[in-house]
């Protein structure tokens, strides 16, 4: 998807084809599939919304333009206008933070359309109409003829045309600046020393970290120690070290950090303790999945990994709301911002063996991992 807003696509047919019918099947089939949908219908034979008596009509009356009415769960906004208001500007007001926009109707307005058509409706479309020279593809239970030649999508199941769809989101890769990010300051209790000091393969550890990671991003490369305090193995120039922010709030404190201090929109968030850490895998996150994302966060043996994600600057806000809140949970703030999941079957194209998710607690896991596979040391070529 674009970056300068949501994908529009309307859906026309006749009076009596079951349109909505249709669209009330197709919009759970886009839920599922993790896309943010607006609807917009027009009418043409006038409607109301307000119920007589109430307080916004009540208002609307009295003379307000417009009247805006808003709890935690909904909002609606009721006012006056003087004619049709473009599509355009319909979207570019209301379509913030939305995937796609369907809209209902809109024949004129020379977005791109589907159409929709059922053997049983009262009549078929112009095939000179301006609405099939638009379509990019048709929805039906009967072969349509027409010209051009358009995809032509089950009536009855609307999964092939929500796989059409995310097709057409997905189209361009999201092109992300993203600065590096790796904690540093854990406590290491059950490790029984400071995991910054870790020694794997016969030297530090976190040096190995910043130099397979600092290449991948143009922002650089930060690494959060708990303060000025904690000494750090002598780092590869490039690596800039900061203080953690909020010490006493645990990883969810050094992402805030991360986050507050990076030089560019995006940081990719890991720890000092994930050895076998790919960098080809890393790469490709942070050009997957859909531009307007605010987390990207892989899926390894079904749990989620918040220390190999990316997030966005837009995260700061549910963060720091979560922190003020006693909640220092990683996943606790998710419910505010767009997490996009990339499922395992995803990432194992790239990454195989899940390897680069493994974080060390113990000495016997760090040993484990010592005897475990090489490490690609490069972004490019074949684990």
């Amino acid at each position: 998807m674009s970056m300068s807003g949501p994908l529009v696509l309307s859906f026309v047919a006749r009076s009596g084809t079951g349109k909505t019918t249709y669209l009330e099947a197709l919009l759970p089939e886009l839920c599922r599939r993790g896309v943010r949908v607006m609807v917009i219908k027009h009418d043409v034979h006038g409607f109301e919304v307000d119920k007589e008596g109430k307080d916004t009509w009540r208002l609307s009356k009295a003379g307000a333009s417009r009247v805006l009415i808003a709890n935690a769960e909904k909002m609606a906004l009721m006012g006056r206008v003087d004619g049709d208001t473009p599509l355009r500007e319909l979207v570019a007001r209301y379509g913030g933070g939305m995937d796609l926009v369907i809209t209902e109707g809109y024949r004129r307005s020379g977005m791109p359309k589907i159409l929709v058509a059922r053997q049983a409706a009262p009549s078929a479309f112009d095939p000179h109409a301006p609405e099939v020279s638009e379509a990019i593809a048709a929805v039906t239970d009967f072969p349509l003829e027409l010209d051009p030649v358009l995809p032509q999508l089950p009536l009855n199941d609307p999964a092939p045309c929500a796989d059409l769809i995310v097709a057409l989101l997905r189209r361009t890769a999201p092109v992300r600046e993203v600065t590096g990010v790796i904690l540093a300051g854990g406590a290491s209790r059950r490790m029984g020393q400071d995991k910054s000091e870790l020694l794997f393969r016969g030297s530090p550890l976190l040096p190995q970290l910043v130099e397979r990671l600092l290449p991948l991003f143009g922002g650089g490369l930060l690494v959060v120690r708990r303060d000025t305090n904690q000494s750090l193995p002598s780092l590869p120039a490039g690596a800039r070290v900061v203080d953690d922010l909020l010490p006493e709030h645990a990883a969810l404190g050094g992402l805030y950090t991360g986050l507050a201090l990076a030089p560019t929109p995006y940081v990719f968030l890991s720890a000092c303790d994930m050895p076998l850490l790919d960098p080809r895998l890393v790469s490709w996150l942070t050009s997957w999945g859909e531009a307007n994302s605010d987390v990207i966060l892989p899926l390894w043996q079904g749990f989620p990994q918040p220390l190999h994600a990316i997030y966005s600057h837009r995260c700061l806000a549910a963060i720091k709301e979560s922190l003020l809140s006693g909640e220092f949970r990683m996943d606790g703030w998710h419910g505010s911002v767009r997490v996009q999941q990339v499922p395992e079957e995803v990432w194992a194209e790239v990454h195989p063996s899940g390897h680069s998710f493994r974080g060390v607690n113990t000495p016997e896991e760090l040993f484990d991992c010592e005897n475990g596979p090489e490490i690609q040391t490069s972004s490019s070529g074949v684990e």
